[in-house]
C-alpha cells in the first residue's frame, strides 16, 4: 500500500504507531480530526504518570472511568475493539484515587493484559499492596512490581504464562519469605527474573532471607547494595536451567547456591559481607570460609565469569587460608585488578582452559613494585587473547604486565592495551618501541594498543 499521508493508514496501524508514546502524548492526537477523537482508546499500551494529572485525582479517575468503559462497550466493532495488552502505571501518594487502584489493578488482570508495569514512588511510611489478583493470571508474560507491597494471598499462585519477573525494593509482611518462594516457584515458564532487594527500615526482619528455586529459570539478576551491620541476611538459589546470573550482594552474610552446572555466564559483584577494609580477612567463623567455599564450587562449571574490584579483593584474603576450585569450563575472564593485587594473577592457574582474559586495572596513587615469576598453565596452552584496560601513559605497572603476557603465552594472538589518557603521536610510538623490545614467546601475536 502506498501511503503519502499519515491518514491513510488503517487504525490498527495508526494505534500501533501511537503504542510507542506516552499514553499522554497519545491523548493529544485526539484534537487532530473526527477520526482522531477515539483512536487513543484503541491503543493497545497504557503508560501513565499520575504526575501529569492533577492533584485532586478527579481528572485521573474520569480518565481511567473513559478508558475502561469504551473497552467494556459491546457496540464497537471487532475492527475497534482495543487490544489491550501493556499497561504501566507510576503513581504517588497524592494520586488520590483511593481503593480505586487495586481494583484497576484487578480489573486489567481480568481484561487479560500480557505485560504489568507498576511502580510506587511513596513516602516510607505510606503501605501500598497489591491485589490478590495478580497472583492468578492466565495471560500475564511480563510483570514489574517496584516499591509496592506484597502479601500472601493465602491461595495457590497461577500465573502459568509468566516469563518475565522485575521485583524492585518492594515490602512485605512477616511471612515475606514465603510470599516470594511461592511467586517465584509457581510461575512453570518463568525465564527471567530480576529481584531488588532492599532493606524495610522499619521492618527489617521480614525478608531476611530470601530462596529463589525455580526450575525453567535462565536468566536471574540480583542486588542487595544496603550496607546495615547488626541483622544476619541470607540468600539461597537453586536454578538448574540458569544461563545468566548477576550477582551483586554486599550485605547477605549465608549465599547457598545449588544445581547451577548449566551456568554460562556470571557477573560477580560481592563481597561476602567482609570488611575489605581489614588488613586480613576476619573468619574467626568457620561458617563464613565455608561459606566462600561453597559458592564458588557452585558456579565452577561456569564459562565467562566477571569479577569485581571488591569481590577481587575478598578473594586476595580468602586465598591466604584456602584454595579456589577448578574452573575447567572456564574460557573468558574479566577482572577489575588493583595494581597492588596483580600477584593474584597466580589464580589463573585453577583456569586451565583460558582462552580470553581482560584484566581492568586500578593504579593506586602509590607506587607499587609488582614481581610476576609465576607462569599458570593456560599461558602456556591456551591463553589466546589478552586486554588491559585502565593502562596511564607514564606508570610502569601497564607495560610491565603487558611484557609479562607477551614473554609468556605461547599460543598469544592478540595484546590489546586501552590506556585511560590519550596517547600522542609520539607517545604512541615511543610505547609501541618499548613493547617490541619484549621478547614475544608467540610470534603471532598482534599488539594492538588505543
Amino acid at each position: 500500500m502506498d501511503c503519502n499521508n499519515i491518514n491513510e493508514l488503517p487504525d490498527y496501524l495508526l494505534t500501533q504507531i501511537l503504542s510507542y508514546l506516552p499514553t499522554k502524548d497519545s491523548v493529544r492526537t485526539s484534537v487532530l480530526s473526527k477520526r482522531w477523537e477515539r483512536l487513543w482508546l484503541m491503543v493497545p499500551v497504557i503508560d501513565l504518570n499520575v504526575n501529569n494529572f492533577p492533584l485532586n485525582g478527579q481528572a485521573f479517575a474520569s480518565f481511567i472511568d473513559k478508558l475502561l468503559e469504551f473497552n467494556a462497550s459491546e457496540n464497537l466493532s471487532i475492527n475497534h475493539k482495543s487490544r489491550l495488552q501493556k499497561f504501566k502505571i507510576k503513581y504517588n501518594e497524592f494520586i488520590n484515587y483511593g481503593d480505586r487502584l487495586g481494583e484497576l489493578l484487578g480489573t486489567m488482570v481480568d481484561r487479560k493484559v500480557k505485560h504489568l508495569d507498576v511502580e510506587a514512588d511513596m513516602m516510607p511510611s505510606i503501605r501500598d499492596f497489591m491485589p490478590h489478583d495478580i497472583y492468578k493470571s492466565k495471560t500475564l508474560v511480563f510483570l514489574k512490581l517496584v516499591r509496592v507491597g506484597l502479601v500472601n494471598p493465602r491461595l495457590v499462585v497461577s500465573l502459568p504464562c509468566l516469563k518475565t519477573m522485575h521485583l524492585e525494593n518492594n515490602f512485605y509482611c512477616v511471612d515475606g519469605p514465603l510470599v516470594v518462594e511461592n511467586l517465584i516457584s509457581d510461575c512453570p515458564v518463568l525465564e527471567d527474573l530480576t529481584f531488588v532487594r532492599t532493606i524495610d527500615r522499619i521492618n527489617v526482619e521480614f525478608l531476611v532471607f530470601l530462596r529463589v528455586r525455580s526450575r525453567s529459570l535462565k536468566r536471574f539478576r540480583y542486588t542487595f547494595a544496603n550496607d546495615r551491620g547488626g541483622t544476619d541476611f541470607s540468600v539461597e538459589i537453586d536454578a538448574p536451567r540458569l544461563e545468566f546470573m548477576s550477582f551483586k550482594d554486599n550485605q547477605s552474610d549465608r549465599i547457598v547456591v545449588n544445581n547451577l552446572s548449566s551456568l554460562l555466564t556470571i557477573d560477580m559483584d560481592t563481597k561476602f559481607d567482609v570488611e575489605i577494609g581489614s588488613s586480613h580477612l576476619k573468619l574467626g567463623s568457620f561458617n563464613k570460609r565455608n561459606t566462600i567455599r561453597h559458592f564458588l564450587t557452585g558456579i565452577s562449571s561456569v564459562r565467562h565469569m566477571i569479577i569485581s574490584k571488591r569481590t577481587m579483593e575478598v578473594l586476595d584474603r580468602y586465598l591466604k587460608l584456602a584454595p579456589l576450585p577448578q574452573f575447567g569450563n572456564l574460557y573468558r575472564l574479566q577482572a577489575a585488578f588493583p595494581n597492588s593485587l596483580l600477584h593474584l594473577l597466580v589464580f589463573l592457574e585453577n583456569f586451565q582452559n583460558l582462552k580470553s582474559l581482560i584484566l581492568e586495572l586500578s593504579v593506586s596513587t602509590h607506587p607499587v613494585q609488582i614481581k610476576l615469576r609465576y607462569v599458570p598453565h593456560c599461558l602456556s596452552s591456551t591463553l589466546e587473547r589478552v586486554e588491559i584496560k585502565g593502562m596511564i601513559i607514564e606508570e610502569e605497572t601497564g607495560k610491565t604486565l603487558a611484557g609479562y603476557f607477551l614473554e609468556n603465552s605461547r599460543v598469544l594472538k592478540k595484546l590489546v592495551l586501552c590506556f585511560s589518557d590519550s596517547p600522542t603521536t609520539k607517545q604512541a610510538t615511543d610505547i609501541s618501541k618499548e613493547l617490541h623490545t619484549f621478547v614475544k614467546c608467540s610470534r603471532k601475536c598482534q599488539i594492538i594498543s588505543h
